[in-house]
């Protein structure tokens, strides 16, 4: 479920056209899990470290610190995050067999996004295209820039033959 808000009460009965907010919950049984126990609203991070990339250095300390946005009607996609970045970002990697982003940098160094592109935003990403990823700071754009989501080669099995 994707839930948006671009118009904000000011209370005097007005609407004023702001930003989108996006809240992104990515998990098929949210439901049911609000059903059982009150909880925080998951997010990407629930895969926080888990899979293949949990070896790899993650870009982000913490899984709070960053959103995944997909502007569907757009077609844009967004990488939201709050800290700024210790390294500049060259191009991203979209890997279908792990449904992860490994970030490369200008450096030649690799990170994990430190999540897996979970179902509700999988088809949107999942292509060659250019993201945009804005820092913010109370919910306010500080600063930001267009990188290449690049898709990886499926690996070829070897045979001895």
């Amino acid at each position: 479920m994707i839930l948006l808000s671009v118009d904000r009460y000011d209370g005097l009965e007005h609407f004023t056209n702001m930003p989108f907010l996006a809240s992104l919950i990515m998990s098929e049984e949210e439901e049911k899990k609000e059903k059982e126990t009150p909880t925080a609203p998951p997010n990407m991070g629930n895969d926080w470290g888990g899979g293949f990339g949990a070896g790899r250095t993650r870009l982000f300390d913490n899984p709070d610190e960053f959103d995944i946005y997909c502007d569907r009607e757009r077609g844009i996609n967004y990488i939201f995050h709050a800290p700024e970045l210790n390294c500049t970002i060259d191009f991203l990697e979209y890997d279908h067999e792990t449904q992860r982003i490994t970030v490369h940098t200008n450096d030649r160094q690799r990170f994990d996004l430190g999540t897996k592109i979970q179902w509700l935003v999988r088809p949107y990403i999942a292509k060659e295209q250019n993201l945009f990823i804005i820092r913010t700071k109370d919910g306010e754009a500080i600063d930001g820039f267009e990188v290449p989501l690049k898709i990886k080669e499926p690996e070829i099995q070897k045979t001895l033959n």
